[in-house]
């Protein structure tokens, strides 16, 4: 198995370097196990969002599910990224919010506490006024 930066992944992802994204895909599609760091979830989504590329959020859905559904790809967390991916379709905070309280509670954590007002009312969450 070998680990993958978020710069290997959004060349791949997005394919905007041709000599870069054949390196990427040679690595991806080799067969060996990909390993992504949560922190590199939301550096894709930070990346994704950004003035460069500015998906939308549907688009960054889309592309973390196929990631998620990719053989290749080994998570940190496959659980807390699905519940992060799942509560970001439905909620209006950001992925990385979720994966945060996601990732608490797997660990014991009663909830999150806050200040983001976007993740006032939702489960798991405390938000501070």
């Amino acid at each position: 198995m070998i680990g993958l930066d978020t710069n290997v992944l959004i060349r791949y992802l997005t394919k905007d370097d041709e000599a870069q994204w054949q390196q990427a895909r040679q690595i991806i599609e080799s067969g060996q196990r990909c390993f992504i760091a949560n922190i590199v979830l939301c550096e894709i989504v930070w990346v994704l969002k950004g003035e460069a590329y500015q998906y939308t959020k549907q688009d960054i859905l889309k592309t973390l599910e196929l990631m998620l559904s990719c053989e290749s790809f080994e998570f940190e967390n496959r659980s807390a990224f699905y519940q992060a991916l799942q509560r970001t379709k439905q909620g209006n905070a950001d992925f990385s919010d979720y994966l945060i309280g996601a990732i608490a509670i797997q660990s014991g954590a009663s909830h999150t506490t806050t200040f983001d007002r976007k993740l006032k009312n939702e489960k798991g969450f405390n938000c501070l006024s």
